[in-house]
């Protein structure tokens, strides 16, 4: 998946108009086995069509999936879903504090200096995207 494939994903789920928005986080790898990552839920959400429309509709409130992170691989297949992600801590320095960011925001970040991570990315219940490659944010828009 290349970044502007995975901007278009991005896009895609912020203009979504699911009820009760919760967010989303996403981390692109093809190898999980070294990421810090526990899965929250035992099962798989029963919705059928494109990673797209699965992102999408587990990202309400409403769905029993919205939490943690969501794993795509290169070929934009969903592979996880609601993934608690502990990245470690990197450097503090690479927070820009000027701005609002949360825990999601945060974990992005510092998890996207992860070895077999090419790239994460959020959208935040306000509706604001970002992309972050190598501990740094390469992308951001506001779709609200």
């Amino acid at each position: 998946m290349t970044q502007n494939e995975f901007k278009n994903l991005l896009y895609s789920i912020g203009f979504n108009p699911v009820e009760s928005f919760s967010g989303i986080g996403i981390i692109i790898c093809e190898s999980t086995s070294d990421l810090p990552i526990v899965s929250l839920r035992d099962d798989y959400p029963n919705i059928k069509g494109s990673s797209t429309h699965v992102l999408s509709e587990i990202s309400s409130l409403k769905s029993n999936y919205h939490d943690g992170f969501h794993i795509v691989n290169e070929k934009g297949e969903l592979t996880h879903v609601a993934q608690y992600f502990s990245p470690p801590i990197v450097d503090e320095k690479l927070i820009d504090k000027s701005r609002l960011v949360g825990g999601r925001f945060i974990a992005a970040l510092f998890g996207s200096v992860l070895q077999d991570v090419i790239m994460t990315g959020i959208v935040s219940k306000d509706r604001k995207a970002s992309i972050f490659v190598d501990g740094k944010e390469v992308y951001f828009e506001d779709y609200s």
